[in-house]
């Protein structure tokens, strides 16, 4: 207690030390004039004595005040890790504008706190189901080879679907480095959704889906791994909602740059279509399929902006889903 109301009177001196020279001044002024001109003392002394006992007074009762500010800064500091609180009231403008940009940093803190909770929240969620997601191909491969004769379709099928998970939480975390991991070049949309398919091609091959696709004339800058790596969700989840019927892979007539990718499956319910993208919801079609996690289409959005393109579906139940990618963006410098 004592080293902190030592350390409050130097402060306060400190910060009213032009006060205190300009008093002194004051003094000095005076009792200069009055020597110089040889007026009697007495005036001068209690003139002097005057200023000396209100400057005292006043600086007691400023002095509390200052005390009383500083303790309470000394009670926020305590806590400032969690919450700044009420900071006291301004004494001036200056001093509201540093209140102001406190706060304004701890807005910034919190919000900062609140996503990296949300981030950490929702890996841990999405690990969790990914562990129990990976194990259902798992064992289906271990039961297969268990028979006399395995399934070699079967098997390449669980197979795919265990590369795709494994895939699917490698980009997660990679989507994690944000854009300092990304290399943005020139591409053949062409060429990228070739290699979607070429992918895929053995869950078209299981369900008996058809694929219809013709070649586009269509260049897009973007970074491959991860554009392909969205292609190749979106395939996958037409696939899996269309019990029979086709895949349709086209551009759009109207805007070249927006790619198209259509089924003929169950469709997405209406109440279902504004969440499709929230991490974690399934709908109602997830709820069908109970390995559905609620994670791939709200990772394809995530990535997508961070690569500067867009997404948006369209469906009716019954009729099918459209998927419409714009990969429109500024021209950037080719690396």
């Amino acid at each position: 207690m004592g080293k902190q109301f030592l350390t409050d009177t130097l402060g306060y001196i400190q910060r009213h030390w032009r006060t205190l020279f300009l008093f002194l001044l004051f003094l000095t002024v005076l009792f200069t004039v009055y020597g110089l001109y040889g007026l009697p003392w007495g005036p001068a002394f209690y003139t002097a004595l005057l200023f000396t006992v209100a400057l005292i007074l006043f600086s007691f009762w400023d002095f509390r005040h200052y005390r009383q500010r500083q303790q309470h800064l000394y009670f926020l500091r305590k806590q400032a890790p969690t919450h700044l609180g009420a900071l006291p009231i301004a004494a001036d403008k200056q001093e509201r504008a540093y209140q102001e940009l406190l706060h304004l940093l701890e807005k910034r803190c919190q919000d900062a706190e609140e996503h990296a909770r949300q981030s950490t929240e929702n890996a841990k969620e999405y690990y969790t189901l990914w562990s129990h997601q990976i194990k259902t191909p798992l064992a289906a491969m271990r039961l297969l080879l268990r028979e006399e004769t395995p399934d070699c379709s079967a098997l390449e099928q669980e197979l795919f679907k265990t590369e795709q998970y494994v895939e699917m939480v490698l980009q997660y975390q990679r989507l994690g480095k944000g854009p300092m991991d990304l290399l943005f070049q020139e591409y053949s949309l062409d060429f990228l959704i070739r290699q979607a398919i070429k992918k895929t091609a053995t869950l078209f091959i299981h369900k008996k889906i058809s694929l219809n696709f013709t070649s586009v004339s269509c260049r897009v800058i973007t970074d491959e791994k991860w554009l392909v790596f969205i292609l190749e969700q979106l395939l996958t989840n037409a696939v899996k909602y269309t019990p029979k019927g086709a895949v349709s892979i086209y551009l759009q007539p109207d805007t070249p740059a927006t790619l198209v990718i259509e089924d003929t499956g169950i469709g997405i319910r209406p109440e279902d279509l504004p969440r499709v993208f929230e991490w974690g919801y399934t709908g109602y079609n997830g709820r069908l399929d109970k390995r559905s996690t609620g994670v791939g289409l709200s990772l394809c959005r995530q990535a997508l902006t961070m690569l500067g393109h867009s997404i948006r579906i369209t469906s009716e139940v019954g009729k099918g889903t459209r998927v419409l990618l714009d990969l429109s963006r500024q021209t950037l410098e080719v690396e």
